[in-house]
C-alpha cells in the first residue's frame, strides 16, 4: 500500500490522481465504503478515516480536500484520513424520517 501525508512532495498530486481515477467508478457489486470513527483515534490522533473502492473517494476529495491529512492507496481502493473536526458523527449518514414529528 502506498502512503502520503499532507506536506509531503506528492500529496496534492496523489489527491488529483485519486480524484480522477475514481471519478464515475461504480466499483461493481463488491464495492466498499467504510467510515471508521474510533474514539481513541479522534481524541489522540484527531483523525477519522474513509476507505472506499468506488467514486466515493472522488466525491470525498472534491467535497473537502483541505482537511485530508493522509492518504493510503493501492490498485483496489484508497483510505483518506480526515481531520476529525471536519467530519460529522455517523448518525448524519442516515436520512431523517420526515414522518416523525
Amino acid at each position: 500500500m502506498n502512503s502520503v501525508k499532507r506536506g509531503e512532495k506528492d500529496f496534492e498530486k496523489t489527491l488529483d490522481l485519486l480524484q480522477k481515477r475514481f471519478f464515475h467508478n461504480g466499483g461493481g457489486p463488491d464495492a466498499e465504503e467504510i467510515w471508521n470513527r474510533n474514539k481513541r483515534e479522534v481524541s489522540e490522533d484527531k483523525i477519522v478515516s474513509l476507505y472506499a473502492t468506488n467514486s466515493v473517494i472522488s466525491r470525498a476529495i472534491k467535497r473537502n480536500r483541505k482537511d485530508i491529512v493522509a492518504v493510503h492507496y493501492n490498485k483496489y481502493g484508497a483510505e483518506l484520513h480526515y481531520d476529525s473536526a471536519a467530519v460529522r458523527g455517523g448518525e448524519y449518514l442516515i436520512k431523517p424520517d420526515n414522518d416523525q414529528a
